[in-house]
């Protein structure tokens, strides 16, 4: 009857407009290298201070992972930065950048570059250098801050269509934002697909008025058709 049924952790509920707003961080990327499920790799980051006086290894080149090596860094950490390019993320905030590259420069910070991990053991981290090398590295945490991506596999049971290109973008009405399934919309971050960086919580902060408008407007016409 026009109705959605949603079932959570909390309850049941009905509904007739849904609106999906979980974001990117929910399902990081992964290394997908053997140890990567060992208790001392994290995907996530959060505080410096755990890592007092130990070796760790940062896997990114990106925000993330700069804003983490530098801290742990501050806060008596040893620091090894892995980055599978030539050189840090080009997005990088430009007021974080001359931290890092001069931290690194005069070797405070130690970095790989054109490297990746390959494998990771309890005592040790074994990287691929650039040159085919393999080379052991003692570590006692690995935080593999490579990114996050949207949780697609919900957005297809829903019935979201999703770009086939790289961008991997769910198909929705960016006046509207209601989405190929009438009455489900997307809202913030996960309206972006794979291109994450492009909506920030300053600039998809009209996603809920352009819901709430259409949702009213819908409601307005149904109302003056008798429905």
């Amino acid at each position: 009857n026009d109705f959605f049924k949603v079932e959570t952790t909390k309850g049941k509920y009905s509904a007739k407009n849904v609106v999906v707003a979980t974001g990117f961080y929910g399902i990081p990327r992964m290394l997908d290298v053997p140890g990567e499920s060992l208790p001392k790799v994290s995907h996530y980051y959060d505080d410096p201070h755990y890592y007092y006086d130990q070796d760790v290894i940062v896997v990114g080149a990106s925000n993330s992972a700069c804003d983490a090596a530098l801290e742990i860094f501050r806060r008596g950490g040893r620091v090894t930065m892995i980055v599978r390019g030539e050189s840090l993320g080009k997005r990088v905030k430009y007021w974080v950048r001359p931290d890092i590259e001069n931290r690194i420069k005069e070797g405070n910070i130690k970095a790989y570059f054109n490297a990746s991990v390959t494998k990771i053991e309890q005592d040790h981290v074994e990287v691929r250098l650039g040159s085919g090398a393999i080379e052991s590295l003692k570590n006692d945490y690995v935080l593999a801050l490579i990114g996050y991506r949207p949780h697609y596999e919900f957005l297809k049971e829903l019935g979201v269509e999703i770009s086939e290109d790289q961008r991997l973008l769910p198909r929705f009405d960016s006046q509207t934002m209601q989405t190929n399934q009438k009455g489900i919309y997307l809202a913030g971050v996960l309206c972006a697909g794979a291109e994450t960086h492009k909506l920030l919580i300053e600039n998809s902060l009209i996603h809920s008025k352009r819901i709430i408008k259409h949702i009213v407007a819908t409601k307005q016409t149904k109302e003056l058709n008798g429905c």
